[in-house]
């Protein structure tokens, strides 16, 4: 990957439908050069997705909450990933270093569909031995945009 590739990796993550001409003319490339490049770069797996960004509040989903969960040592924690990754609160999943097992990032509506999601999705999940919750209070950044 080189600096062009990185240059349109960039200019794809702040926004993945600018026109191809557009992009050319900001890399100094042709079209066709520029849609090869892009191409190669989906193909590779670099370019996961092209999506849209949906904002949460306006979209209605106002509480964004932080769970810490704690796995028995026993389990089985694929299990506990694929079920659990199949949830539609769960935005973000991740196997954390420290006294808890995985830390999730949730989205919910209200304070009662986190509590229900907590409750009888979540804690009903075998090998689930505790959760600790934090919402957020606020967003001050959010991004998925990596620093190229």
């Amino acid at each position: 990957m080189d600096y062009l590739d990185r240059h349109l990796l960039l200019l794809l993550q702040k926004d993945g439908r600018r026109a191809s001409a557009d992009l050319a003319k900001e890399i100094g490339l042709s079209v066709s050069a520029t849609n090869e490049r892009v191409r190669k770069l989906i193909d590779s797996g670099a370019v996961a997705a092209i999506e849209a960004v949906l904002d949460p509040v306006k979209s209605g989903f106002g509480v964004t909450a932080f769970i810490f969960v704690d796995l028995d040592y026993s389990f089985d924690e694929n299990e506990f990933v694929s079920s659990v990754a199949s949830f539609d609160e769960v935005q973000e999943m991740h196997h954390v270093t420290g006294q808890h097992s995985y830390l999730l990032k949730v989205r919910t509506r209200t304070n009662d569909d986190l509590n229900h999601f907590i409750v009888k999705s979540l804690k009903t999940q075998p090998g689930v031995r505790a959760t600790e919750t934090q919402i957020a209070l606020n967003t001050a950044k959010e991004t998925r945009v990596l620093p190229l």
